[in-house]
């Protein structure tokens, strides 16, 4: 009986170590030849080289089997030990394969090092033979080791490695240290990062939609050429305007007023040219009327300085707005004198943090005074915030003349540098570059 025992136990020792050397030399000496054949044979001659390996592996499965049949439950019958062989080498392959990687991604060097590859790379392919092997226990030796070596591997690949996070840093364009996050209530990112919560590292506006006032400008602009047979209440239509659709109506005066879903407004002949007076559709339009009776040239003053008349920009008088000259195209453009009535800018918020050591916060500001906590208040043409210096980076929350003072300031103090579990959540994942990479993404949809 010991003797029966011993020979079955040098059988499976024979068995195993011979499917060992599967994973510890042949497919060690196949990957080390793939290079060579790349560049011998291109695509064709790794597929001939991975084609012979898995002949020369298949082979040599089956003469083990065939010598060691008594240690396997398949080793009874021909189909069996065919069975056996492909089992072996499947399973033990795609061990090999995920262990390779697995220790890679760990930084364990393993595929650098000959010796620690001749000694584990054998075991999947052992664990793969063992799971056959006759005797209960143990087939769930070798199953539950491979279940724990799986689990560790799929682990491992899901992990996200240090020098990943780096390149998806630089992929993104995004620098840590001047990467802050904040949550404004009542508000929503808008631009920059959506990183949960409400927080974001950019713009916001407003959660409610109807607390976004419309917009309200109006544009002065002179054409000189029309549109061939376009007419609108009997007046011909200036080519590129933007009163070239919509409905009309015949007003007093030889007026003719114009609109459609996105502007109003009216085209006024003026000499050898023909002038529209165009207004969102929040503009009244007794408003937009009056301008067009009061049309002229825009005077120096008008313009302003740095700004000569050429003959393309005419003005007009419109209670409650400031003009400025545009130039594609030559015109004017009126906004509301208050700075509150320019839609969603008006109650927009941004988040900046610069790097700037000696950056002048109060350069070209309206007003700027020390606010207490640290805070500096800030108040430009269009914008108003608080600015506070956090180490070496300067932060600051500007927002519309109708975003909240009180809730700016507050955003200021909350800004925070954001976390590495929060970067690592919404960066966009690096492309995959191999087999690898691609198995690394897909592990992560679970």
């Amino acid at each position: 009986m010991l003797e029966l025992r011993a020979s079955k136990s040098t059988i499976i020792m024979a068995q195993l170590g011979a499917v060992w050397a599967v994973g510890a030399i042949t497919l060690p000496l196949v990957w080390r030849f793939l290079p060579v054949a790349a560049t011998g044979g291109g695509e064709s001659g790794v597929v001939l080289l991975a084609l012979l390996g898995t002949v020369l592996v298949l082979a040599h499965l089956t003469v083990v089997i065939t010598a060691t049949r008594r240690a396997s439950a398949l080793g009874a019958t021909v189909a069996g030990r065919v069975l056996w062989a492909l089992l072996v080498l499947g399973a033990g392959t795609a061990g090999w394969a995920l262990g390779w990687a697995a220790t890679d991604v760990a930084g364990l060097g393993v595929s650098r090092s000959g010796l620690l590859s001749s000694l584990l790379g054998g075991i999947p392919f052992v664990l793969a033979a063992g799971m056959s092997l006759r005797g209960r226990l143990l087939g769930l030796t070798a199953l539950g080791l491979s279940v724990v070596l799986i689990g560790a591997g799929v682990v491992v690949l899901r992990q996200e490695s240090p020098d990943e996070f780096e390149a998806r840093l630089a992929t993104a364009g995004v620098r840590r240290e001047t990467t802050y996050v904040v949550a404004v209530p009542g508000y929503r990112p808008n631009g920059g990062r959506d990183y949960g919560r409400g927080l974001g590292d950019g713009g916001f506006l407003p959660g409610n939609p109807d607390a976004i006032p419309p917009d309200r400008h109006i544009a002065i602009v002179a054409y000189d050429r029309l549109m061939v047979g376009e007419k609108m209440c009997g007046q011909p239509t200036a080519l590129d305007s933007r009163l070239t659709w919509g409905s009309c109506t015949a007003e007093p005066g030889g007026l003719v007023y114009r609109n459609n879903e996105i502007v109003h407004g009216y085209q006024v002949p003026v000499g050898r040219r023909y002038v529209t007076v165009v207004g969102t559709p929040s503009v009244d339009h007794d408003l937009l009327r009056a301008a067009a009776l009061s049309l002229h040239l825009a005077t120096a003053r008008e313009l302003g300085a740095g700004h000569g008349q050429t003959g393309d920009h005419y003005a007009a008088k419109i209670p409650g707005y400031a003009g400025q000259p545009t130039g594609i195209p030559a015109g004017m453009l009126y906004l509301p004198s208050d700075r509150t009535g320019i839609g969603a800018q008006s109650v927009a918020i941004h988040l900046y943090v610069t790097y700037e050591d000696g950056e002048d916060v109060c350069f070209r500001a309206v007003e700027c005074t020390p606010d207490g906590a640290g805070l500096t208040y800030v108040r430009h043409e269009d914008t108003h915030g608080y600015m506070t210096r956090r180490g070496e980076v300067n932060v600051q929350v500007l927002g519309g003349l109708r975003a909240g003072g009180t809730t700016l300031r507050q955003a200021t103090l909350n800004a925070r540098p954001v976390t590495e579990e929060e970067l690592r959540r919404v960066l966009p994942p690096l492309q995959p570059r191999h087999t690898v990479d691609r198995l690394r993404r897909w592990l992560r949809t679970f």
